[in-house]
């Protein structure tokens, strides 16, 4: 697992630049290949309903670039979970330790009523109410 911060151009920054507004996960899981997001820095204002969560991730504008809402695969990729906590706040700065984000992958057991979320802090996945309020980290968009 290695987290990179990233300029506004998208070339990588030292280690302790404080001025990143996106960071980039590379994973590599045993046997798999090398997965690499790019996720932002910083985690929506408040928790928030899943509808407004995907609205609220598709209309950020950070480094001029489109954002989405992370599948649940993408999301499992952010933590790292041979640490704990499982993400590094000096890459997610406003990471507070107990939160958990939307992804936008609906429920397929109800689909109109649940979507699966992840818990940063130590890598679980959940389902719940779409209805409930979560944190959202976008992803950039056009990945995977």
């Amino acid at each position: 697992m290695f987290y990179t911060k990233l300029a506004a151009d998208g070339s990588d920054l030292p280690a302790d630049a404080t001025d990143h507004k996106a960071v980039r996960v590379v994973n590599t899981l045993p046997g798999h290949s090398m997965h690499s997001l790019i996720v932002t820095a910083h985690k929506a204002p408040e928790e928030m309903k899943w509808e407004d969560a995907k609205k609220w991730a598709e209309s950020l504008d950070i480094n001029g670039w489109s954002w989405r809402l992370p599948t649940v695969e993408e999301a499992m990729l952010i933590p790292d979970r041979s640490k704990y906590p499982a993400i590094d706040v000096s890459f997610f700065p406003d990471f507070e330790g107990y939160e958990w984000i939307w992804t936008s992958t609906p429920d397929a057991e109800d689909p109109s009523d649940d979507a699966w979320f992840v818990y940063l802090h130590v890598g679980h996945v959940f389902r719940g109410t779409q209805t409930n309020r979560r944190y959202v980290r976008a992803v950039r968009a056009g990945q995977f």
